[in-house]
């Protein structure tokens, strides 16, 4: 088969401009969809109750934290029948025991033990990271061996971790040296690129027997950083638990009963298809209610919804900007209202001249037949005690406003 190098010049041309032009698209928040399987390994001499109690206790430790307390009543007594919380246990490949949970009633438990959770909705976290070896440092490839053991031990803790593209660009920006020293201006400016709220720079050194990992995390307005050694396998999930739980200090939504939700009000603009209203209705259901959002109004493409939140306002919007379809903007303006015309003046009229036999003295048109009285006393006034107060109007809910981007 003859090359034809014009051909493939332009098939590079054209690969090129489609990575460019996806790499502007907005991107919807990390999305955990495997959230409620649980993948465990039966050891030796362990039975099968203690190991579905040892899967059940990761999958409450994924919405609830590191830290959820497993000694509260309702936690307490799910654990003594784990299979309750259960939709189906199946094998998967290396002899572990696959495990898929009812949502909704693992979020029944926790509801009723009180303790904050989080959703699908993760933030995303970019890992730059750097491997040292006899032959010196390297940056991590996503197919390399530690990649893999990384993205399961972030799958198994719930971390949205994700790697960056390693292309001509992202070597121009960061150097194995700017991540072994957790070059925080460098990191963060190539991480701009990606779909993430968190960036992490780590550094792996040591043999599968004994491994370090010095670690740097940023995440929102936090810094956070540590050292972990062990095994390969006990460092990388020891990693993805600080990861969670850095995590989950920032995005956990308190627990609230149905009475205690705040309600809110969300203008979004630029919804002018179905499919962007279903997935602004998807994404607003993982907000940690079991209470659906609802639709207030529609003008063009502008929806009024309100939703029940059980956090505050600062907590709301960052729950919201997960999702990089919507946008946060400023309050719209009200439009001026026209001025009324002014109102013609007012034209004095004539007096009308009397005919005969109309009397010219008003005082003369009235005769009094019988004195005035007070007439207080034949009206039926109420008393005091039996007049309803009037009841003020409910405030009106706080209004946020966005832009889908979708």
């Amino acid at each position: 088969m003859r090359f034809k190098p014009r051909r493939f010049k332009q098939r590079v041309r054209a690969l090129l401009l489609c990575t460019a032009v996806l790499a502007t698209l907005p991107v919807p928040a990390a999305v955990l969809d495997n959230l409620y399987r649980v993948q465990v390994t039966q050891e030796e001499g362990q039975s099968r109750e203690d190991l579905m109690r040892e899967a059940t206790t990761v999958m409450l430790q994924r919405l609830a934290g590191n830290d959820v307390d497993l000694q509260r009543s309702a936690i307490a007594n799910a654990l003594k029948t784990p299979q309750e919380l259960m939709r189906r246990i199946g094998s998967a490949e290396g002899g572990q025991l696959r495990i898929e949970f009812e949502p909704d009633a693992v979020g029944k438990v926790l509801s009723e033990a009180g303790q904050p959770a989080l959703g699908r909705n993760r933030p995303g976290i970019v890992l730059w990271a750097v491997e040292t070896g006899e032959l010196g440092e390297r940056t991590l490839s996503p197919a390399a061996p530690w990649a893999q053991r990384l993205q399961q031990a972030a799958e198994h803790r719930a971390v949205a971790l994700s790697f960056p593209l390693g292309d001509l660009q992202d070597m121009a920006l960061v150097s194995e040296e700017q991540i072994r020293q957790a070059s925080q201006e460098a990191l963060l400016e190539a991480s701009e690129r990606y779909p993430a709220e968190g960036t992490l720079a780590l550094t792996i050194a040591g043999e599968d027997e004994q491994t370090t990992l010095n670690w740097t995390l940023w995440l929102n307005d936090q810094h956070e950083s540590g050292r972990i050694t062990g095994t390969a396998e006990q460092a990388a999930d020891e990693l993805m638990r600080r990861l969670a739980k850095a995590v989950f200090e920032q995005y956990a939504i308190p627990a609230g009963v149905a009475g205690e939700l705040s309600g809110w009000q969300l203008q979004v603009e630029g919804i002018d298809s179905v499919a962007a209203y279903s997935g602004l209705l998807r994404m607003l259901r993982q907000l940690g209610t079991q209470q659906q959002p609802r639709l207030l109004a529609i003008d063009g493409d502008t929806m009024l919804l309100q939703v029940s939140f059980p956090g505050s306002e600062a907590q709301l919007e960052r729950m919201l900007n997960l999702d990089m379809r919507l946008q946060r903007i400023p309050e719209p303006q009200p439009e001026p209202e026209p001025i009324p015309e002014p109102e013609p003046a007012f034209e004095a009229q004539a007096p009308v001249p009397l005919s005969e036999g109309e009397l010219s003295d008003p005082a003369e048109q009235w005769t009094v037949e019988e004195p005035l009285t007070d007439t207080t006393e034949d009206m039926d006034v109420l008393p005091v005690e039996q007049v309803q107060p009037v009841e003020p109007a409910a405030p009106a809910l706080p209004t946020l406003y966005f832009r889908w981007r979708g």
